[in-house]
């Protein structure tokens, strides 16, 4: 690819100046001239001039001026092409002025060679794009700098939401064990084997419900360390079969009508064996879970062919999905508008991590749903 020419802007009140610049320079430059500082700004303001020359000396409407005051009149707006002063007065004073005021790279005096002068336009060119580089990279740093400090605020965000519902997640289920077993305690000798039982079966289920969030912080935790899945070839109808066969009787305690329905009857997949029953089970659990109870609704879990993969459905009649429930749907902590019909409980960790176990199998994971028209949650698996 061949190096485009370096863009020099030369400023200077004599004509001739500008005409010979242009004809000895042409061939390796790519040359814009100004007779006048408006004209310089003109061609800065639409050509990316990377090299300003400007002679010292300039009269404009029979005023005189200098390159150095157009120097630092240009400075905010274009910091960054390389300025040099040509100048036939020897003044140490005046070099000192164009560093200071004009921030000039370099000072030249006339007169000056055609081979000398394109040595040093030539090293301020190189300069030039030294700098670019340098601004470019600083820029994608400092864009890398901003990801890493947003990212690192919505993990402290994360964690203290995470402290938050930990702390009140577990003080429930354990005010409730200590409560019952107070109550065993104090009544052991009156209580009938009817209330015991009663009892016990109520700190079963707060003891389930601590087990539960447990283990999903526990398989949030491993999954954020990077979970691997080992594909192997799997049918994906029997697995969803079954899992829709364990939730069936949950379903009947809601009044809930589940289907299953397997429009590929052998659906081979590569997945993780024990992933994949994770996040159909998740799934189902979660329409069984969010559907109005004693209505007599349906679910439906379907498996269906896609293109070069198979999909699981599931679909159910509940309240639906608002565009705000949606937005946040597969976060951490997701707490959405719509609530557990049956007093389960949730952690809003489920979809969390099924949506990284799907996608470290290389999967995808939508849900298709308008609010109070239920719900319609897809994970696609590429074919075996």
């Amino acid at each position: 690819m061949k190096t485009p020419k370096p863009v020099v802007l030369y400023l200077d009140d004599l004509k001739e100046q500008l005409t010979n610049f242009s004809a000895n320079f042409f061939d390796v430059y790519k040359v814009h001239t100004a007779n006048t500082t408006a004209e310089a700004r003109e061609i800065l303001a639409h050509q990316p001039v990377q090299v300003i020359l400007a002679d010292y000396s300039l009269v404009e409407a029979g005023e005189i001026t200098n390159g150095v005051d157009f120097f630092e009149s240009i400075m905010s707006a274009y910091p960054n092409p390389i300025r040099m002063l040509i100048t036939g007065q020897g003044d140490k004073e005046v070099a000192v002025n164009a560093i200071n005021k004009g921030r000039v790279f370099r000072y030249i005096e006339k007169p000056v060679g055609d081979e000398e002068l394109k040595m040093i336009i030539d090293g301020a060119a190189a300069l030039f794009v030294a700098e670019e580089r340098y601004r470019q990279l600083l820029a994608t740093l400092e864009d890398k700098v901003k990801e890493r400090t947003a990212r690192l605020i919505e993990l402290n965000a994360e964690k203290n939401e995470f402290l938050g519902i930990v702390a009140h997640d577990l003080k429930n289920p354990l005010a409730n064990i200590k409560m019952f077993t107070d109550l065993m305690n104090k009544d052991v000798e009156t209580l009938s084997k009817e209330e015991i039982k009663e009892y016990t079966g109520d700190v079963l289920t707060e003891a389930e419900r601590m087990f539960t969030l447990i283990t999903n912080l526990l398989d949030v935790n491993k999954i954020e360390r990077g979970f691997k899945a080992n594909p192997i070839r799997l049918d994906l109808t029997s697995i969803t079969e079954a899992v829709a066969d364990n939730y069936r009787q949950r379903a009947e305690q809601k009044s809930l009508i589940l289907h299953f329905e397997a429009k590929a009857p052998q659906a081979n997949v590569m997945a993780d064996e024990v992933a994949t029953m994770q996040v159909v089970e998740n799934l189902v659990s979660n329409a069984v879970k969010y559907s109005p109870n004693g209505e007599n609704k349906h679910i439906w879990v379907r498996v269906v062919p896609a293109d070069k993969a198979f999909r699981v459905e599931v679909q159910d009649e509940g309240p639906g999905l608002s565009p705000e429930d949606k937005e946040k749907l597969f976060g951490h902590f997701a707490r959405l508008s719509a609530q557990p019909t049956g007093g389960e409980h949730s952690t809003g960790l489920g979809l969390s991590i099924v949506k990284k176990m799907v996608e470290a199998m290389n999967g995808k994971i939508w849900v298709e749903s308008e609010k109070g028209k239920g719900a319609t949650f897809i994970v696609e698996l590429g074919a075996a």
